[in-house]
């Protein structure tokens, strides 16, 4: 059973309408979002957030749409991201909100549904956990990028800092991240030099004698990245954003 009430795989006579409608991409990212809502009413922090994010893409990575359920699959990466990172939560818990999330003018009464449901999201977990071999502790760019930022924030005066707000940006750069898999793809201080170089270049800033020094401020922090290792990062994050609007027209 799915949280759509559906089974939780799919044959070709019987696929979710948006999974055989949209391509892939679109519906990872709106299952993504699915699961950014559903952590944040679960209360759950940015790295189990993340966590739950990379857990369902590596899944994905092995297996295809159309035979899984993509939202049953988010779900148990969520409960299972809570288990991985220590922020235990309970079944019941997870698939309420998540349940909720997807029909929100429908409560799920205590019965056969709402244990259905549990039993579900309990059986996908090991099927989770078979079919990533059991790799599901995650290096997340947070430590690197709370790092570089700190070290960053140093050669710029207080007041210029706060005024370009680039730690804020990147840090919401680096969330939006987790809608893709920038994360999976790219090794974790890449990702934190690129979150903090579009940042400046959104703040339309400038790192204080970048000029007059021979070595880029990035080297600093990791001196076997390049620059044309930032730019495609860079330009995978400019289009996930475009995906965005794609996926989420204003």
């Amino acid at each position: 059973m799915s949280l759509h009430g559906g089974n939780t795989s799919t044959t070709s006579r019987d696929k979710d309408s948006n999974v055989s409608e949209a391509s892939a991409d679109t519906v990872h990212f709106k299952v993504a979002r699915f699961i950014f809502v559903s952590c944040t009413k679960l209360k759950l922090n940015s790295t189990t957030l993340a966590s739950a994010c990379v857990l369902y893409h590596r899944f994905y990575q092995e297996c295809s749409i159309q035979d899984y359920h993509p939202h049953t699959i988010a779900a148990t990466a969520i409960f299972l991201a809570t288990k991985v990172e220590e922020q235990h939560t309970r079944l019941r818990d997870v698939v309420n909100v998540c349940h909720r999330t997807l029909n929100p003018d429908k409560r799920l009464e205590i019965g056969r549904e709402l244990y259905d449901l549990k039993d579900t999201i309990s059986c996908c977990e090991l099927l989770l956990l078979r079919m990533l071999r059991f790799r599901v502790t995650c290096d997340h760019p947070h430590k690197y990028l709370a790092h570089y930022l700190h070290s960053l924030s140093q050669l710029f005066n207080s007041k210029e800092w706060g005024r370009y707000t680039i730690a804020q940006t990147a840090w919401s750069i680096l969330r939006d991240t987790y809608h893709g898999t920038v994360c999976l793809d790219h090794r974790p201080p890449l990702v934190a030099v690129s979150c903090i170089a579009l940042a400046l270049k959104m703040c339309q800033a400038t790192v204080p004698m970048s000029q007059a020094c021979k070595t880029p401020w990035w080297k600093v922090f990791h001196a076997s990245i390049a620059a044309k290792e930032i730019t495609k990062v860079i330009d995978e994050i400019v289009d996930l954003y475009s995906l965005e609007e794609r996926c989420f027209p204003k």
